[in-house]
This record gives structure tokens, C-alpha cells and sequence, in this order.
């Protein structure tokens, strides 16, 4: 019976998330090649792809505001609106915060210490990870509400374990990152404060990735 609802609309809310999901993974290589300018202080180059990221951001700001106009009214719905609106407002910040962690960036030229450059990396590198696996996760969840086949429904769940560990290795990584830029002799004070919130910045968004991955269990639980 569900399922018979679900395709009464003309189109799934699942079509947007899954549009707004694959900006995120698009994003993802450009926002590994700024922080990589930044990194070989090439300003043009990190400009060039932080304004890539406004544009991708942009876009999806736009699929938003269409999935939250062209939700249908009543009680059709397969899924809870208020976890769906929920959900998309934190796959959403997911995108935001990739602009949000250029543009702190943009904000000043700070040399990175060697000593600290590698763990940065790994850290861009988790969050990549987090950034690539959310269309996945929407893909997994469209299909299991077109059927709700338990198969479908384990495949979901599998993608949301995925993002919840690399939410984990990515909360590791910073909390070391941000132990050693705190006890790291800056000759400038600022320095640390612009790399120690920019570290909270890619925290961030895998932090959000995860309570979107958790909203989406809730949306499948029975």
C-alpha cells in the first residue's frame, strides 16, 4: 500500500535528494585540489576551485529550496516530512560546509607546519571519504522506500555504518590535529587559531554527514 502512495507523485523527494547528493560528490575532488593550492600557496588556484565549490553550494541551495517547495501536502508521504526536512537540512549543511571551510581559509595566508602538514592530509582525506558517501547512502534509501524490500532495507543501513566510521576516523584525526596545533611554538597566535578552526570546520561536516546517516535510520525504522 506504501508503495502504491509513494507513486502517486509525480516525483519522489528521493530525485532531489539524490541531485543534491551528487553535488556533494562532485564537490568532493574540487575541495581536495583547493585546500592543495592553499597548502602550495597558489592563490589563483585555490580562488579557481573555492569558487567552484560557491557555484556547486549555490546549486544545491537551489535543489533545496525546490524539494522543500514541492513536498506533497497531506499524509501521503512514505516518510515522516518532519525527518525528511530534517534530513535534507543536514545533508545540505554537509555541502555548506565545504564552502564554509575554503572560505575560512580565504580569510588569511597561514603557513602550515611541516609537522602538521600529514595529518591535515589525512584528515582532507576522511573527510573526503565522508563527502563521497552520502549519494550512496540516498541512492541505497530511494530504493528501499520504492519496495521496501529488507534487502534494500540492509543495504541502507550498511551505507549508514559506513558514514558513521568515517565520522569516527575523522574525529580521531581531529582531535589529535587539534592537541598538536594547540602545543605547536606559533610564533603568531593567529596562525593557530585560523588552522585550529579550520579543523573544526572539516569536523564538521563530517559531523553532519553522521546526523543525516542517523536521521536516515530513524526514516527506516519500523
Amino acid at each position: 500500500m506504501r508503495t502504491a502512495l509513494w507513486q502517486l507523485f509525480r516525483q519522489s523527494p528521493f530525485e532531489g535528494l539524490k541531485k543534491h547528493a551528487n553535488l556533494i560528490r562532485e564537490a568532493a575532488p574540487i575541495f581536495r585540489l583547493a585546500v592543495l593550492a592553499y597548502l602550495d600557496e597558489n592563490s589563483a588556484e585555490f580562488e579557481s576551485y573555492h569558487n567552484k565549490i560557491t557555484i556547486i553550494e549555490d546549486q544545491g541551495d537551489g535543489i533545496k529550496r525546490n524539494i522543500r517547495g514541492h513536498l506533497p501536502r497531506g499524509i501521503l508521504l512514505p516518510v515522516d516530512k518532519f525527518q525528511l526536512l530534517w534530513y535534507l537540512r543536514e545533508q545540505d549543511k554537509v555541502l555548506d560546509g565545504t564552502q564554509d571551510a575554503l572560505h575560512w581559509l580565504s580569510y588569511r595566508k597561514t603557513e602550515v607546519p611541516d609537522e602538521l602538514v600529514d595529518d591535515l592530509l589525512l584528515m582532507i582525506e576522511k573527510v573526503i571519504d565522508v563527502l563521497k558517501s552520502v549519494h550512496p547512502l540516498v541512492e541505497a534509501a530511494d530504493s528501499y522506500f520504492q519496495n521496501f524490500s529488507e534487502n534494500q532495507r540492509n543495504q541502507v543501513k550498511q551505507a549508514i555504518r559506513l558514514i558513521r566510521e568515517y565520522e569516527f576516523q575523522s574525529d580521531q584525526v581531529e582531535r589529535k590535529l587539534l592537541s598538536d596545533i594547540l602545543s605547536y611554538p606559533f610564533v603568531n597566535a593567529t596562525s593557530a587559531y585560523h588552522l585550529a578552526e579550520l579543523i573544526r570546520d572539516l569536523g564538521d561536516i563530517s559531523n553532519h554527514a553522521e546526523n543525516a546517516a542517523d536521521m536516515m535510520r530513524a526514516m527506516i525504522a519500523r
